[in-house]
C-alpha cells in the first residue's frame, strides 16, 4: 500500500489510463489541475518526482520515464 494525497493519485491514474502515451506537462496540468498552464509552473514536475519516490520504494522498476523535450510516460 502506497498513501499519497488526491492529485498524486490523480497524476498517476491519468499517467497508467493510457500506458505509452507521452503527456506534455500542459497536458498533465490541465488534466490534473483543471487550470491554465504557465510554462514555468514545477507543479507537474515535483508530483512527478513524488510519485516517482514512492514507486520506487515499493518495486524496484521504473514506471514513469521522462521524455526529454516532450513530457512524461508511464511504462506498461
Amino acid at each position: 500500500q502506497i498513501d499519497m494525497p488526491p492529485k498524486e493519485l490523480e497524476l498517476l491514474y491519468c499517467l497508467a489510463a493510457s500506458p505509452n502515451q507521452v503527456f506534455t506537462r500542459e497536458q498533465l496540468y490541465q488534466q490534473v489541475w483543471d487550470g491554465t498552464y504557465m510554462g514555468d509552473d514545477n507543479t507537474v514536475n515535483v508530483h512527478i518526482s513524488n510519485l516517482r519516490s514512492k514507486l520506487a520504494k515499493a518495486s524496484p522498476t521504473e514506471y514513469i520515464k521522462t521524455v526529454w523535450g516532450i513530457g512524461f510516460k508511464m511504462c506498461d
